[in-house]
C-alpha cells in the first residue's frame, strides 16, 4: 500500500524484433516509453534517426474508418441499449486475429461507400426539389417554357413584388400599347409571376412601363415543354431517386449484425495506435533501436524473463534528482475503488505518500455519516452490487460501484445509531396509518436514535462532528510528522507540527482551568520555530508573529467538519418533510396512495440529490482539510503501454 517504486529503463534490441517487442511490452502492460535523452542534432548521433511516421498515420486512418462506421450505423440502424452493457471476452489470439480485422475494415468501408452513395442521391433529390420549386409559380401557364422571342413577337416571363398592384401595371402596359398582353401566372408571399406577348417593337414601351412596379426578368430558360409537364417529370424522377434512398438506407442498416465486430475492431485500432505512438518516441539505426522509459521496479524479472528470447540488451536504474518520475499507486484490490476520490483531486508526487490507505475508512465514514439512514444505505449497496454482478463495469465506472457498495453499508450502519429510516417514515407509518397499534419496543428505541437523533439534537451531533475533524487533523500532522522523519527532515517536521500541539493544549487549558500559561508557551514555541527558515533575524521573528494569525486556519479546518452535521441534517430534515406531505391524506384510500407516490418520488430526489452532496462534501473534507497537512500533490499518471480496450475484455494474455 504505497507509491511504487520506479526504474529507469533503457533498452536497445534489433530493429527485425522490434515490431514483436512492443507486442509483448503491451501484452505486459509495465512499460511507459518516453522520449530518450538524446540530442539527435549532435553530429555522435548521426547514425540514429526517429522512425517515419506512415504506419502511425495509416492506424489513425483505420481507426477512423471504424469509427465513422460506427457512427454512420447508429444514425441508420439505431440499437436499443442501456446505461451498461456485458462486455464480451477474447482471447488475445481472437483479438489480433488479421483476418477478422481485416474483415471488419471491409465491413467498414463499405458502410461509408453506401453513406457516401446516400449523400450523392441526398443532393440529387434536393436539386429536383429545388428544380421543382422553380417551376411551381409557372404551373397555371398551359404555354411552352421553351417559347422564345422571334424578330417579330417578343415573349418574356416576369416578376413584381407581392405588394405591388397588378392590376394597374396591368392598365399600365395597356395604355402604353395595344399589342400586349399579360397572363397572370400565380403568386407567393414574395412574388407575383406573368407572362408578357408583346409585339417586338413595344417591348422596350411596356418593360418601362412595368418597371414601376419593381418589374424583373424571369430565367426559365433550359425547359423544354410546359411547366406541369416538366413538373410530372420532376415527380417521377423524385419518386426514383426517393426509392433509391430508401434502398441506400436498408443497405447501410443491412449491416447492423456486424455493429460487435466493428466495435471489436475499434479496440484493435486503438492497440495498434498506443504501438505506434510509442514507436515515435524511440530511435532507429539500419539494424538495432533505442528505447527509453520507466517501469515498476518489482516487475524487472518479469520483463527480464521476456527479454531472453530476444537479441536485446537492457538497463533498470534508479531514478536521478531531476527526474520526473511517473506515480503508479499499488493496493489491494478492495481498496482500490478509493483511487478514483484521490485522483479527482491529484496524483501524489512521487517522493510524496500514497493517500487511498489513509482515507478509505475515514471517506466511507464520513459519507455514511452524512447520509445516515438504513434504507438509503440499503439501496446504494443493493443497486451498486446489482450492477457490478451484473454489467462488471471497468476501470472508473467499475471502482465507482465498487465503492457504492462501501458507501452503501457505511450509511446503512451509521443510520442503525441515529434512527433514520426513510428519514422518521416508522413513526409517521404507526401514528397517521396504523393508529392503536403499538410500535414494537425494539424499534422504537431505534426510531429515537440509539446514540443521537439529528433532528432532535443538532448540537450533540455537531460536537461529535468537530471531535472526529480534530482527531483527522491530528492524524495528518502524524503523516507530516512520518514524512519529515521518512525524508530525513525529522526535526523540521516535529517542529512545524509540536508547537501547535502546546497552542491546543494551551487552549483546552484556559478552557477547563483558566491557566493560560501554557497558551502563552505555545504562542512563544511558534515566535521561535515558525519563521526559521526565513534569512535574517528580523525574518525570523517577523515570521515567527506572522504564524499566529495561522489560528484562524485552524478554526476554519476544525469548523468545516460542521458541515458532517449539516448534511445528516438535511437528508433527515427532507426525508421528514416528504413523509409528512405524503401523510396529510390521512387514513383512507386516496391518502395511503398519495403517501406511495410522494415517499417514492420524494425519497428517490432526496437520496439522487443528498448522494451528489455527500460525496462531494466527504472528499472536500480530505482534499483542503485532512491533505493540507501533509500531502504533496502534483504527480504524473504513469501510463504504460498496455491493452486499453472499451468494448471487449482481453482475458487470455496466454500464447496459445
Amino acid at each position: 500500500m504505497a507509491i511504487v517504486k520506479m526504474k529507469r529503463l533503457r533498452l536497445m534490441g534489433m530493429r527485425s524484433d522490434r515490431e514483436s517487442l512492443l507486442h509483448l511490452l503491451q501484452k505486459l502492460g509495465c512499460v511507459e516509453v518516453d522520449e530518450p535523452a538524446i540530442d539527435l542534432s549532435d553530429p555522435k548521433w548521426a547514425a540514429v534517426a526517429k522512425p517515419d511516421g506512415r504506419d502511425l498515420s495509416n492506424a489513425k486512418e483505420r481507426s477512423s474508418l471504424l469509427n465513422h462506421a460506427l457512427s454512420v450505423l447508429k444514425k441508420y440502424a439505431p440499437a436499443k441499449e442501456g446505461l451498461f452493457r456485458i462486455r464480451p471476452e477474447l482471447s488475445e489470439k481472437e483479438f489480433f486475429d488479421p483476418n477478422f480485422y481485416q474483415q471488419g475494415l471491409d465491413t467498414a468501408q463499405a458502410i461509408v461507400d453506401g453513406e457516401r452513395t446516400l449523400t450523392s442521391l441526398t443532393a440529387q433529390q434536393g436539386k429536383l426539389q429545388t428544380q421543382k420549386a422553380t417551376l411551381a409559380p409557372w404551373l397555371p401557364l398551359d404555354v411552352p417554357l421553351e417559347l422564345a422571342s422571334d424578330g417579330t413577337i417578343s415573349v418574356i416571363f416576369g416578376t413584381i413584388p407581392a405588394k405591388a398592384d397588378y392590376a394597374a401595371m396591368e392598365g399600365a402596359v395597356a395604355q402604353a400599347s395595344d399589342l400586349a398582353s399579360l397572363t397572370y401566372a400565380s403568386a407567393d408571399r414574395d412574388l407575383q409571376y406573368f407572362l408578357l406577348i408583346c409585339h417586338h417593337d413595344v417591348e422596350e414601351t411596356c418593360c418601362e412601363a412595368m418597371r414601376e412596379f419593381g418589374f424583373s426578368r424571369a430565367n426559365v430558360r433550359g425547359w423544354t415543354g410546359t411547366a406541369a409537364d416538366n413538373d410530372r417529370q420532376l415527380d417521377n424522377e423524385l419518386a426514383v431517386v426517393a426509392q433509391k434512398i430508401d434502398e441506400a438506407k436498408e443497405h447501410i442498416a443491412s449491416f447492423a449484425p456486424q455493429r460487435e465486430a466493428l466495435r471489436r475492431c475499434v479496440d484493435r485500432a486503438v492497440q495498434d495506435i498506443a504501438r505506434e505512438e510509442v514507436k515515435g518516441h524511440l530511435v532507429d539505426t539500419a539494424d538495432t533501436f533505442f528505447l527509453e522509459g520507466w517501469m515498476p521496479a518489482k516487475k524487472e524479472e518479469e520483463l527480464g524473463a521476456v527479454l531472453s528470447s530476444y537479441t536485446a540488451a537492457y538497463e533498470l536504474a534508479d531514478p536521478e534528482k531531476d527526474d520526473v518520475v511517473p506515480t503508479l499507486l499499488d493496493n489491494p484490490k478492495w481498496m482500490r475503488c478509493i483511487n478514483m476520490v484521490t485522483e479527482m483531486y491529484s496524483l501524489p508526487a512521487y517522493n510524496g505518500i500514497d493517500p487511498n490507505p489513509l482515507i478509505f475508512f475515514t471517506y466511507i465514514f464520513f459519507f455514511g455519516f452524512m447520509f445516515a439512514d438504513v434504507a438509503y444505505g440499503l439501496i446504494i449497496f443493493a443497486i451498486s452490487l446489482l450492477v457490478t454482478k451484473k454489467f462488471h463495469p471497468k476501470g472508473t465506472m467499475g471502482y465507482m460501484f465498487q465503492l457504492g457498495q462501501y458507501l452503501g453499508i457505511s450509511t446503512a450502519f451509521v443510520g442503525i445509531f441515529v434512527g433514520g429510516f426513510f428519514g422518521n417514515a416508522l413513526d409517521v407509518i404507526y401514528d397517521v396509518f396504523l393508529p392503536g397499534v403499538a410500535m414494537p419496543g425494539w424499534m422504537a428505541a431505534f426510531s429515537k436514535g440509539i446514540i443521537v437523533n439529528p433532528v432532535n439534537d443538532p448540537m450533540k451531533v455537531m460536537v461529535i462532528a468537530v471531535v472526529i475533524g480534530c482527531v483527522q487533523l491530528l492524524f495528518g500532522q502524524l503523516v507530516h510528522i512520518y514524512m519529515g522523519f521518512r525524508d530525513g527532515e525529522g526535526v523540521d517536521a516535529l517542529l512545524d507540527v509540536v508547537p501547535w500541539w502546546v497552542v491546543f493544549a494551551g487552549i483546552g487549558m484556559v478552557v477547563v482551568t483558566g491557566s493560560v500559561w501554557l497558551l502563552v508557551a505555545g504562542f512563544l514555541c511558534l515566535l521561535l520555530t515558525q519563521g526559521r527558515h526565513n534569512k535574517g533575524i528580523f525574518g525570523k521573528f517577523f515570521g515567527g508573529i506572522a504564524s499566529w494569525y495561522d489560528i484562524t486556519s485552524w478554526l476554519s479546518d476544525v469548523l468545516s467538519y460542521a458541515r458532517l452535521m449539516a448534511l445528516m441534517l438535511a437528508t433527515s430534515v427532507i426525508a421528514q418533510v416528504f413523509n409528512t406531505l405524503g401523510s396529510l391524506g390521512g387514513r383512507t384510500v386516496a391518502g395511503v396512495i398519495l403517501f406511495v407516490v410522494v415517499f417514492v418520488i420524494g425519497h428517490g430526489f432526496n437520496v439522487g440529490v443528498n448522494l451528489i452532496g455527500t460525496y462531494v462534501h466527504a472528499a472536500r473534507l480530505h482534499y483542503l482539510e485532512f491533505f493540507g497537512k501533509f500531502y504533496k500533490e502534483g504527480g504524473i499518471p504513469f501510463r504504460p503501454l498496455a491493452y486499453n480496450t472499451k468494448y471487449v475484455d482481453i482475458i487470455n494474455k496466454e500464447e496459445d
